[in-house]
């Protein structure tokens, strides 16, 4: 949850000094969409991030959706390069990234949905 509070807090704040107003936030974690649009309470230990992402919410054309971890590759992609470097890295361009951050973009970009299957075990008794 804090990584997740992190992250957007992070992303609210690039987009508050690029002064878009314009926003489509989309997370894995129906727990954090939830607090966000104020349907759930939010958790003492992330109030003061909370707070101030909900300040650059406000005023703002925000749109907060939930989306499952398959729909999220890019970002689990790019944050698991941020666990792994020592050193920060950059990226400005779509070919700064590896050959594996430009195949999920244009996967991304082919608007190829991302599908959930479960399934059912079937428990045959004699």
């Amino acid at each position: 949850m804090e990584a997740e509070v992190m992250g957007v807090w992070r992303a609210m704040q690039y987009c508050l000094t690029q002064s878009f107003e314009k926003i489509i936030l989309e997370t894995n974690s129906l727990t954090l969409k939830n607090i966000l649009t104020k349907q759930w309470k939010t958790p003492w230990e992330q109030a003061e991030k909370i707070e101030e992402i909900q300040k650059v919410i406000t005023g703002k054309q925000v749109k907060i959706k939930h989306i499952f971890r398959e729909a999220n590759s890019l970002a689990d992609y790019l944050a698991n390069i941020g666990i792994e470097q020592v050193e920060t890295v950059k990226a400005h361009s779509f070919y700064n990234l590896s050959s594996r951050g430009r195949r999920i973009i244009n996967v991304d970009k082919q608007q190829i949905p991302s599908l959930r299957i479960k399934t059912r075990r079937i428990v045959q008794t004699c």
